[in-house]
């Protein structure tokens, strides 16, 4: 059965990251993000670009860019880095964000919240995403976005990511789990990731490749065991 993004998980997390980011400023970046400045110091996002070469040359995706923290912290070792983002006021204020910061010529796309429909197949040689695909604890929908994201990456695109590990994790919901009735999501409902063959597989089903990680410390402000970063190719 076909999904539909008028469901009751997609409108939570739209009505929740929509309400955050109407509170998000320069002067006050914590909403949506939260512990920005941390974030933005945390130095294993490093990992995230370990087995990219020459990606001045290439063109890539944030996945879940909410106010744009990645698109200025990294846009400029891209050719160019687009976002997208299921919240209209987090593209607006990533809009207002990278122009202060000379990033002018990127595109920013809203999502429906299940899926890329808003991109063209063969498009991007990198799709990145921090702090976002362990928000979703609805595996149907998770596992459609990466889908998409096989489709959006051109043949040798890269797609690498980060996500909260380890079990017993709270706040969680087994990896397979389609909750739909969760009442709120950035850390409010997770996704329980107990090892890397739930991601390899999936990625694998999917048609990716060359599938890696590195499993590290938690990043600021979560609550999962571990974290890990993961890497695989079209």
């Amino acid at each position: 059965m076909p999904l539909n993004s008028d469901n009751k998980y997609t409108n939570m997390q739209l009505a929740s990251y929509n309400n955050e980011a109407t509170h998000w400023s320069i002067d006050t970046p914590d909403p949506v993000v939260g512990s920005f400045h941390a974030h933005n110091n945390w130095q294993d996002y490093e990992l995230l670009f370990e087995s990219i070469y020459d990606l001045e040359t290439k063109i890539g995706l944030d996945f879940a860019c909410g106010p744009g923290r990645n698109l200025v912290k990294y846009g400029k070792r891209f050719k160019r880095l687009d976002g997208i983002d299921i919240s209209p006021i987090n593209i607006e204020k990533a809009k207002h964000y990278t122009s202060m910061n000379n990033l002018n010529d990127i595109l920013l796309f809203v999502s429906n919240g299940i899926d890329l429909d808003e991109i063209e197949s063969d498009t991007y040689d990198v799709v990145m995403s921090t702090i976002a695909l362990q928000h979703i604890c609805v595996y149907d929908i998770r596992k459609n976005i990466l889908s998409d994201i096989y489709r959006i990456l051109k043949n040798g695109g890269v797609f690498t990511a980060q996500m909260g590990f380890g079990s017993p994790s709270p706040s969680t919901v087994g990896y397979y789990e389609n909750f739909y009735d969760a009442k709120s999501t950035n850390r409010g409902c997770d996704v329980c990731v107990e090892s890397p063959e739930q991601i390899q597989k999936d990625l694998e089903s999917l048609g990716f490749k060359n599938f890696s990680f590195t499993i590290t410390q938690t990043g600021p402000g979560d609550c999962h065991p571990n974290w890990i970063f993961f890497h695989a190719s079209k």
